[in-house]
């Protein structure tokens, strides 16, 4: 079943996640109504794909065109989803009536926060702000919906929507790596679907050796956390150069040290996504916290007190398996359970190199 806000139009037009039918597009040309869709159980059904729309159709832009939440199950304290927001903009020379907004894909997922009232006119030009939530329910996992704007009886605008509800915090509570990757929207096979992966050194998945890095190209090399599953306290992060047989480290952010442990995209409380990394070699590091009393290197033999192979590396993939160019994905594993998602980082405009 579907949820609808406000929505006024003779019909509840519905599309076949991933593509368009001949029966969806004969409900927009004649007014049929189309029948209705297969609900999509997150733990039975592959996750459900944005639908497109054909480019006539579309009159509101998205900014941005994709939304990831994250939470709990019951939703309370630090489980909290946050509230982001979508801005639906009219990019058509003309005014576009709106009569509702309506969420497909997982049902009782996602909320509208304070909905605006409907229908109403967006003007050209104009722009349709939006609040949106993850609710807490009983599934956890990667879950999907996709809200669209209503014109009439057919949509004329539509943001992605990802949430990812863990089954509480810390522990054995916390999302597996591969739900993150999921979550975040990207294909990468990180090398198993359980919470715990391989201890070992050995490479698992798409995983590639890279204990050091050098710039790919001119430019800045950008480094962003994009997931933060770890007991709360000070999380500082930054890049190191080996300097004879020296290490030497500077800090490039520190993430939120309260209450942000437990999340996709974790706030800063520093720093900023790109750096200048300079000419030498370098690695990642993650600086000691209130578990981890030792700082965590990309470089093995840098790790002496808990897993030496304490940082998975993977080649970055979109939802299609396309390899996006220059750019990883770095799981930390600062203590010993080898879950590899106490902080999650997306390192672009690199490449891999030996370490000396």
């Amino acid at each position: 079943m579907n949820k609808s806000t406000n929505f006024s139009g003779p019909h509840d037009v519905r599309w076949h996640p991933g593509r368009w039918t001949l029966a969806a597009l004969l409900a927009l040309t004649t007014g049929c109504a189309q029948p209705q869709g297969t609900e999509v159980k997150p733990e039975t059904k592959p996750p459900v794909e944005a639908t497109p729309m054909p480019p006539a159709d579309v009159l509101l832009s998205a900014d941005p065109g994709l939304l990831v939440f994250s939470g709990t199950r019951d939703g309370t304290g630090a489980g909290a989803s946050a509230v982001q927001t979508v801005a639906f903009e009219n990019s058509s020379s003309a005014a576009v009536k709106l009569t509702g907004l309506t969420f497909f894909g997982d049902t009782g997922t996602f909320e509208l926060v304070s909905p605006p009232p409907f229908p109403q006119t967006l003007a050209a030009g104009a722009s349709l702000k939006l609040n949106v939530k993850l609710l807490p329910g009983a599934t956890t996992g990667v879950l999907r919906s996709t809200l669209r704007a209503v014109g009439d009886t057919k949509p004329v605008g539509e943001v992605t929507l990802a949430g990812l509800r863990a089954a509480g915090l810390e522990g054995d509570n916390e999302p597996p790596l591969a739900q993150i990757v999921d979550a975040l929207n990207y294909g990468t096979n990180v090398g198993g679907n359980a919470l715990i992966l391989d201890k070992s050194a050995k490479l698992i998945g798409d995983e590639v050796a890279a204990p050091m890095f050098e710039r790919a190209s001119a430019g800045p090399v950008t480094l962003r956390p994009v997931a933060r599953y770890s007991p709360d306290g000070p999380s500082a992060y930054g890049s190191f150069v080996l300097d004879g047989g020296a290490v030497r480290t500077q800090q490039r952010g520190a993430m939120v040290p309260s209450g942000q442990n437990q999340t996709l995209n974790p706030p800063l409380q520093s720093g900023q996504p790109t750096f200048d990394p300079g000419s030498a070699p370098f690695g990642i590091y993650l600086a000691p916290n209130s578990y981890a009393k030792q700082t965590t290197y990309t470089l093995d033999r840098l790790n002496t007190e808990t897993l030496s192979h304490a940082v998975r590396v993977y080649p970055l993939k979109d939802r299609a398996g396309k390899t996006l160019p220059n750019s990883y994905l770095l799981g930390f594993e600062p203590a010993v359970n080898g879950d590899y998602q106490d902080v999650v980082f997306v390192l672009e405009n690199v490449r891999p190199v030996a370490a000396k």
